[in-house]
């Protein structure tokens, strides 16, 4: 019985999605047509007619059909995925999708009923529309208690804290962390971030069933392997879901492919550098030039008024360049927006000379959260990162790329330590995994190892990730000074 109620629960969950699906499907489709019988004939004056009516409607049945089924031959109505590793699984799907119903309309000679310029908007569109609607529509699911698992954490340390604080933010995966288990006697009845210590890890049945968990997450990567390969084995056998924590962090992961020796009994991790694939240069660089020859029309007044309303403020120059550590550690002048007075550098060694806190302050991070010397549109310029625009030039010479390890200082080369031939081993970026995870908010150690990360762990989605998640705080003004 207790069978057939979980088989409903997922395929209730399974049918919610698909309609969200359907929504999205929808929606695409109405833009595209909007814009192809309301937008494009004003720029294409010949551009036939085409009239779209109920019936005509209902006659294109199939399309929905053929893109909910890859979106359940990806798995995404079973898996509880991060936004953007789901969003890359979808583009995946919805690509399929485009590909294999262009070739049903091609190959069936249906272009005077199936309008191509539609089909590919459409495609486009969903792009969008699809991963906004599954947010959207999980979080609304997740609320009303329909996209919800219960989860128990083995483990209240820092990897089972890290663990709920990373599901908590991610409540459109569906997870609801109910508590914990520790052997620890001093953590037992305690509680973190809500959460409660409930008892020792070996009483995990009776918590499973009387908590009605259905997920658990072993987060003990300090663990012996010997037991917990038996932990693991045996919660599986009490558990529906099994999520195990190891001992990676920091390890480049996400370009890993998995082999297993079957008779060994060993699984092994090949991990994939793909900054030293010349085809994945090629493409990081194209995505540099498309974007920012792209975005020109939109940046190039925005910098001029910027550069205007610096001039007025102070004399001086509006954009000034400063010597950075770039690619194979060679120089590059870098080009970024004043935000100081002309005289920065004399009154910043005059600072430090008379104030030894502001001075640690200085050494610990290269820079000051409360700096005088910062002009009125410099602070402004600072919180919303817009200081950082001119930079766009460096990308253009190939100095940078949009996406990639902060630019460091020449007086910085001693102090990035053993990071350097990493973080080096490809461009700087105007932006990057630093300025989306805390910013001036994480100490200069942790900002090191973000760079170094990226470069091992690099992918054109991952750029694409930082860049919308870019946006997101810079319109927030997380984390900046």
């Amino acid at each position: 019985m207790i069978e057939i109620v979980k088989f409903l629960r997922g395929l209730f969950k399974a049918v919610c999605l698909i309609v969200i699906d359907l929504l999205a499907f929808f929606l695409s489709l109405l833009s595209a047509w909007a814009i192809r019988t309301e937008v494009l004939p004003s720029f294409v004056p010949n551009l036939p007619g085409f009239p779209f009516s109920f019936p005509y409607f209902l006659s294109l049945w199939w399309l929905p059909v053929i893109f909910i089924f890859f979106m359940l031959y990806e798995g995404l109505y079973e898996s509880n995925l991060p936004f953007w590793d789901e969003a890359k699984t979808t583009v995946k799907a919805i690509a399929l999708s485009t590909v294999t119903v262009m070739t049903i309309v091609t190959l069936g000679k249906m272009q005077d009923k199936v309008s191509r310029l539609v089909l590919l908007g459409m495609s486009a569109a969903s792009l969008f529309i699809f991963p906004v609607m599954r947010l959207w529509g999980k979080k609304l699911l997740y609320r009303m208690g329909v996209w919800k698992e219960r989860v128990l954490i083995l483990g209240a340390g820092n990897a089972g804290r890290l663990a709920l604080e990373g599901l908590t933010r991610e409540k459109h995966m569906g997870y609801e962390v109910i508590g914990f288990l520790d052997d620890n006697e001093k953590k037992r009845g305690s509680v973190i971030a809500g959460r409660k210590v409930f008892g020792k890890i070996r009483h995990f049945p009776k918590f499973v069933k009387d908590l009605d968990i259905t997920t658990v997450i072993v987060a003990m990567p300090s663990v012996p392997p010997d037991r917990l390969s038996a932990l693991t084995a045996s919660v599986q056998n009490h558990s529906t879901n099994t999520v195990v924590i190891p001992d990676l962090k920091g390890i480049a992961l996400i370009n890993t492919d998995l082999f297993h020796l079957f008779y060994e009994e060993l699984f092994l991790m090949n991990i994939r550098n793909n900054l030293k694939s010349l085809p994945n240069r090629f493409v990081k660089r194209l995505f540099d030039m498309t974007v920012s020859i792209l975005s020109m029309p939109l940046l190039l007044p925005l910098i001029g008024i910027i550069g205007a309303a610096i001039r007025l403020e102070t004399p001086g120059p509006a954009i000034y360049s400063h010597d950075r550590i770039g690619k194979n550690g060679k120089t590059f002048r870098c080009y970024k927006f004043r935000t100081m007075q002309k005289d920065a550098e004399e009154r910043l060694k005059e600072i430090l000379e008379k104030n030894e806190e502001i001075r640690t302050e200085w050494e610990k991070n290269w820079k000051l959260r409360d700096d005088p010397r910062i002009t009125r549109i410099g602070g402004f310029l600072r919180k919303t990162s817009l200081d950082e625009l001119p930079q766009i030039f460096n990308v253009i010479k190939g100095d940078m790329s949009l996406v990639g390890p902060r630019p460091y200082l020449l007086r910085e080369l001693n102090t990035v330590g053993q990071q350097l031939h990493v973080i080096c081993s490809t461009k700087p970026g105007i932006t990057g995994l630093w300025q989306v995870s805390g910013r001036s908010n994480t100490g200069y150690e942790h900002r090191l190892k973000l760079d170094a990360w990226y470069v091992m762990n690099w992918s054109l989605w991952f750029d694409i990730a930082i860049i919308f998640k870019t946006i997101r705080v810079v319109a927030k003004m997380e984390g900046a000074y």
